[in-house]
């Protein structure tokens, strides 16, 4: 499977795209807020670090970036380097759960690559995918973001799976309630087990989760109808990523285990809160992007953002950014009121 067109959304902050394969499947998610400034390193850039602390029982160093971000590099760090010297790191995992980014060094200069084209060169395929920008592929990209921060995904011959991530783990349960299917216990069951371990290997790699994954599968299952599963979960993520990626049949508990290879830091963790729900810097952009709308549907008419106190924090402490961004976009036509509301919206002034 292939990344055979690319939908990317730019607006105001924030850079979204969407990797979709031959049946029109997402496989792959794209996200650079504020232009990559004052964010954490991203997957396969080149940074300049210092070395801070070599830690055997951590088994390996830590780096600080001239950012004051600290990372960390696997091994035991070669070409005597000591305390206070200086390399070159390629972050080869971002940062995630109150993990660091990892990095390996490098002697290779930096390539001179943008965000999203280290994403792109990343798509499974010989790459030259088609991007597609305007109304529909913002409409797509938007689609598929608010399906993906759902814990659900349906299955297309009936049911569905829950995806449930942890500290420790990334949880999959099947339901199977509302499929109609015939045959034996076993036939059934394999039926459903396929489709749904096919779909969250391709929900894992749109929503950038990683590490060990358990999915609970439907009972009955012997040893072939195991190792199909098996192989399938593996070559369905293989056709999303090329991150690493290995698996176990299911035990005879029902729960087939998987490693996948963690890159980037998952949407949901940068896009909401601990409560689960939009965090203020998604809000404030999804408001910028609403503006956007309103401004390109009447193209002589002012606006002004409304925040609330929770988005006027996030606007404050980007205000120099925000402003410059809604004015290059706008020429002038749209500004934040500096009155806090109890809620957030867009007014035509």
């Amino acid at each position: 499977m292939s990344a055979v067109r690319i939908a990317r959304a730019a607006s105001p902050g924030e850079v979204r795209a969407v990797a979709f394969d031959a049946g029109g499947r997402p496989i792959s998610t794209f996200i650079e807020r504020w232009g990559g400034h004052g964010q954490p390193p991203s997957a396969g850039e080149t940074v300049t670090g210092r070395l801070r602390q070599v830690s055997p029982s951590d088994g390996g160093a830590f780096f600080e970036l001239e950012s004051g971000t600290e990372v960390f590099v696997r091994g035991e760090v070669s070409g005597g380097l000591t305390q206070g010297a200086q390399a070159n790191l390629v972050i080869v995992a971002e940062q995630r759960g109150g993990k660091l980014a990892r990095a390996r060094i490098t002697a290779g200069p930096a390539l001179e690559m943008s965000a999203f084209e280290r994403w792109q060169s990343s798509l499974p395929g010989e790459g030259g995918s088609p991007v597609e920008e305007g109304r529909d592929a913002t409409d797509d990209v938007g689609r598929v973001f608010d399906d993906v921060l759902s814990p659900m995904a349906g299955l297309s011959g009936g049911g569905k799976i829950q995806i449930t991530p942890t500290p420790a783990l990334v949880a999959v349960d099947i339901d199977s309630a509302g499929r109609l299917s015939k045959g034996s216990a076993g036939a059934r069951a394999l039926a459903i087990n396929r489709e749904a371990v096919a779909e969250a290997a391709r929900q894992i790699a749109v929503r950038r989760l990683g590490g060990l994954i358990a999915i609970d599968c439907v009972a009955p299952i012997n040893r072939e109808a195991g190792e199909k599963l098996r192989a399938g979960f593996v070559a369905s993520f293989s056709r999303c990523s090329d991150r690493a990626v290995d698996a176990l049949r299911p035990s005879r508990f029902g729960l087939l285990e998987a490693k996948i290879e963690w890159r980037r830091t998952p949407l949901s963790e940068l896009m909401l809160d601990e409560s689960g729900e939009p965090s203020a810097e998604t809000r404030l952009l999804a408001l910028f992007r609403e503006v956007e709308r309103e401004a390109g549907a009447d193209r002589t008419a002012f606006f002004s953002v409304i925040l609330s106190k929770a988005l006027m924090d996030v606007y404050k402490a980007r205000k120099r950014m925000c402003d410059a961004l809604l004015s290059d976009a706008f020429s002038g036509r749209v500004s934040v009121s500096q009155e806090i509301s109890t809620t957030n919206k867009v007014a035509r002034i």
